[in-house]
């Protein structure tokens, strides 16, 4: 099971809220500020959730769009709860 930290889910979710509907985001754990590992987790427990719109996933790397309703709840959560 996977248990990324909120930090990292808070980060992926706010950089991806910035997304036009039909942009995609490349997830760069550098770019972020992130670890890979942390970056990862985060991004698979986002993307299981249903998190985007739509996302791809390719040798470890993954690219997110838009911030799906579910995606902006868990964004609101985690930011304010």
């Amino acid at each position: 099971m996977l248990n990324p930290s909120k930090s990292d889910c808070i980060t992926i979710l706010s950089a991806a809220s910035e997304l036009a509907d039909d942009s995609m985001l490349p997830l760069d754990y550098g770019r972020l500020g992130l670890s890979r590992n942390g970056m990862l987790t985060a991004a698979a427990f986002l993307v299981e959730r249903a998190c985007f719109r739509r996302y791809k996933e390719g040798d470890g790397h993954y690219a997110v769009g838009a911030l799906s309703l579910q995606g902006r709840l868990r964004l609101d959560q985690l930011s304010n709860g």
